[in-house]
């Protein structure tokens, strides 16, 4: 089984584009992979392009591919080149699992569990009063999740002020007060702080028994990351921005993490994810891989997490009843708390192309680092 012809989709979705590549076998079969960021759709797609040539005709061996794509060019690593690969293996992946006719994690020796927890992301963020952080994160537990994770610091950072931390107390203890006891709060700071302020956060949130505190500090410097978490009463995570197995190496290897989340559309793909997660559940750390990306992304990362003993949780993103839900015949359904695979070769999907070209490419910039940072679900 050779590779005919690959195929590239830039689709306008929520807040960001979906980069969508489509690989298809001299037998007919076609998969489907996702290389979404966020920005540089354009320079992501170029880059899928870029390796084309070096790819239509080749016997479809998913290792022997990865590894040349990575390995065979002078100048490697980077988001860009990671993303173009991750969406490559992704869609690799699809058309071997299509092929055999099993599900990916069959492929990749089958489940840990039965079943991976999942928590909402994507309801609302920012500026937003504290009333408003506790009735939409309400609304996503009476939807179905266990679990919540949202960024209360507005536009701070690399410092906070006395004012600005009080409002994200507030705005943490006004969803801890609305959920219960008994829902996880994960707290994202976009990597916006230096470490003497992320300790302080870290201190000042303890009290609302939160999961963990993402991203304190920015992942270029682990060391930085290692002695915030040395420091911290709140478990730590971060991964998100990492793209190399090997740069996770590092990053467990001075224990600058409790939580790593590898995201599938950057750190290589599915293979790649699970290489993290086995280095992680050597080094007693979970993984909880980063996801506010399409269905695609969600299907090959819960193809591969659900393969891991040390799953902890997924991210899900709830603008689903945007494009999210348009661009396949079947969505993903929380039950609580928890996904499930969904059943069907590859990696379950079954995509409406036609919806693609309903929605093509838009320049948009999500401002994370603005005084007037907010967005708010499906309404931004």
């Amino acid at each position: 089984m050779k590779i005919k012809s690959i195929e590239t989709f830039l689709v306008a979705a929520v807040w960001r584009n979906f980069i969508i590549v489509k690989i298809t076998a001299d037998n007919g079969i076609s998969g489907y992979g996702e290389a979404t960021m966020g920005d540089f759709e354009k320079t992501i797609e170029a880059a899928v392009n870029d390796f084309r040539p070096f790819l239509i005709g080749r016997e479809i061996e998913i290792p022997e591919i990865t590894n040349f794509l990575y390995r065979n060019f002078f100048w490697r690593g980077g988001p860009i080149l990671m993303s173009a690969i991750s969406a490559i293996d992704q869609a690799l992946w699809d058309v071997v699992g299509r092929d055999a006719n099993r599900p990916i994690y069959k492929l990749l020796g089958g489940k840990s569990q039965k079943r991976v927890k999942v928590y909402a992301n994507g309801f609302i963020s920012g500026n937003a009063p504290p009333e408003s952080f506790a009735s939409a994160a309400l609304k996503e537990i009476e939807s179905g999740f266990r679990a919540v994770k949202f960024d209360p610091f507005e536009g701070s950072g690399p410092g906070i002020s006395d004012k600005e931390l009080n409002g994200a107390v507030r705005r943490i203890s006004a969803v801890r007060e609305a959920v219960g006891d008994e829902v996880e709060i994960m707290i994202e700071a976009h990597g916006r702080f230096n470490p003497v302020n992320a300790k302080k956060i870290a201190v000042s949130i303890q009290e609302f028994n939160v999961s963990w505190l993402e991203e304190p500090v920015p992942e270029e410097d682990i060391d930085s990351m290692a002695e915030v978490r040395r420091n911290s009463p709140v478990p730590i995570a971060t991964g998100e921005r990492i793209v190399t197995k090997y740069r996770f190496k590092e990053l467990l290897e001075k224990r600058a993490a409790d939580i790593v989340q590898p995201d599938v559309c950057h750190v290589g793909g599915i293979r790649s994810l699970t290489e993290v997660g086995s280095m992680a559940q050597a080094s007693y750390v979970n993984v909880a891989p980063h996801n506010p990306n399409g269905p695609i992304a969600t299907a090959s990362s819960l193809s591969a997490l659900i393969t891991m003993p040390n799953a902890q949780i997924l991210e899900f993103w709830v603008d689903a009843g945007t494009l999210r839900r348009e661009i396949v015949e079947k969505y993903f359904e929380i039950r609580d708390g928890y996904i499930e695979p969904l059943n069907g070769p590859g990696n379950g999907l079954v995509i409406n192309e036609e919806a693609f070209m309903k929605h093509p490419y838009k320049k948009m910039h999500l401002e994370y680092f603005s005084s007037d940072y907010a967005y708010y679900g499906d309404t931004k």
